[in-house]
Formats: C-alpha cells, sequence, structure tokens
C-alpha cells in the first residue's frame, strides 16, 4: 500500500496513512467521487502506475492505493476483513 484512506458513513475523513496527512482531505475527496462515479460499492481502477481499490461498507470506506502489481482479490480479501472488523 501506498496511501489509504477511512471514511466514516457521512463520507467524511476519519483516518489516513502517517505519509499523506497532509493531503487526506483531498485523497477522501478523490474516494467519495471515485465511488459516486461508478455508483458501486466496490471499485478497482489500474493507472499503469498502481492501483486504487475502494470498498463501501455499512458503516465505513476504506480507500488504498497500492502498486501494479498488487493481486485485487486479496486486496480486497483484507479490506473486507479490516471493515469487518471496523463494523463488528
Amino acid at each position: 500500500m501506498t496511501a489509504c484512506v477511512l471514511l466514516d458513513g457521512d463520507g467524511q475523513l476519519v483516518a489516513v496513512d502517517s505519509g499523506h496527512e497532509a493531503d487526506g482531505e483531498s485523497l477522501a475527496e478523490l474516494a467519495r467521487e471515485l465511488l459516486e462515479r461508478a455508483g458501486a460499492g466496490q471499485v478497482e481502477v489500474s493507472t499503469g502506475a498502481g492501483i486504487v481499490f475502494a470498498l463501501r461498507g455499512r458503516r465505513w470506506t476504506l480507500a488504498v492505493v497500492a502498486g501494479r502489481f498488487a493481486l485485487s482479490s486479496l486486496v480486497f480479501f483484507d479490506m473486507r476483513r479490516a471493515l469487518e472488523e471496523l463494523e463488528g
């Protein structure tokens, strides 16, 4: 992972990785826009330089930027487990 943000049920930023604290709100806005435009609760977008994953749960949304060789099934598995822990 190179960046990640956690949003609450209202789409407000709750947490950002320590390397992107100054960009947290911008990353949160991009995550909200990505999910809104996709019209889905799970999105994967490859940029050539990396992959963006976003997953919306019942009360939380998690967005992650990973390297271009990340295995989407494993990333989404880990993201789902993290959201389950938060929602539990």
